[in-house]
């Protein structure tokens, strides 16, 4: 009879644990896809999830300290619980006999949770750590639109400042914010992909004044993406990645404008 009994909830117990697999399986694979359409290496992919914790252990590990009293704390309240449980649960129950082992049962599960639980935070942290990778960025070759937009916006403010001392006006070069606004003449150079060279970016701020339309281009990429695209900076200071169809719109526009403002300039008044 106590077999019958039991065999049911085995089965429940087994339903529950396969549920909780394929859910993980699902989440595994949508992960899996995600990456393959960011184009991220897929061998990299378990070798850094499975063994990237060895190298973040053996950095976080040393600096970690033990607090005793904490510890003792910690213990002292989980000794003072299980006796309130068993108190109180042997008072509830009092028709039926509430075993010590079922309290140490019930004490086990919570240690068991909260631990899963820290667990969980600690691959949330770890797989957004390796995602912050430099490595593992360029591979997916965000890191390289990211860090040209930065330049490129960095070519801007400091084509502002410049005309903040110099009457409103933009420098006529690059050359010119150097070294008075930019110590590093890194941030000239950029690239939209991570098999295209590091090229000088394109600076069309001659001329300019920082009350100009803050939507005209100033900054761009020489070369577009191997995807087709292109990184551009506006006079306001904000930059984006555009299509090549888009930019040339944009730049048709640019010319536009300026060959207007070119031919007002020599007009006499």
């Amino acid at each position: 009879m106590s077999d019958v009994e039991t065999t049911p909830g085995r089965h429940s117990w087994g339903r529950r644990i396969w549920g909780l697999v394929k859910w993980g399986l699902i989440v595994v694979l949508v992960l899996f896809l995600v990456l393959l359409v960011l184009g991220v290496g897929l061998l990299e992919v378990p070798f850094h999830l499975l063994l990237g914790w060895a190298p973040y252990l053996a950095h976080v590990v040393p600096q970690a300290q033990v607090n005793v009293e904490l510890l003792l704390c910690s213990l002292g309240a989980l000794a003072l619980g299980m006796v309130g449980l068993q108190y109180l649960m042997s008072r509830l129950c009092a028709p039926k006999r509430w075993t010590w082992r079922w309290t140490l049962t019930w004490c086990g599960i919570l240690i068991v949770m909260f631990s899963t639980s820290i667990a969980a935070v600690g691959i949330v942290h770890q797989v957004g750590w390796l995602f912050q990778l430099p490595g593992w960025i360029e591979m997916g070759g965000i890191g390289t639109q990211t860090k040209a937009m930065n330049n490129a916006r960095q070519v801007v403010l400091a084509a502002r400042q410049y005309a903040s001392a110099h009457d409103g006006k933009f420098p006529e070069s690059c050359a010119e914010m150097i070294p008075e606004i930019v110590t590093d003449s890194r941030i000239f150079w950029a690239s939209v992909d991570r098999n295209m060279p590091v090229e000088p970016l394109i600076y069309a701020g001659a001329g300019m004044r920082d009350t100009d339309d803050g939507s005209l281009l100033v900054v761009w990429t020489p070369r577009p993406s191997s995807d087709g695209r292109r990184v551009i900076a506006r006079l306001d200071g904000s930059a984006e990645v555009v299509r090549e169809e888009k930019f040339q719109e944009m730049l048709a526009a640019f010319r536009k404008r300026l060959f207007q403002h070119e031919a007002a300039a020599e007009t006499p008044r």
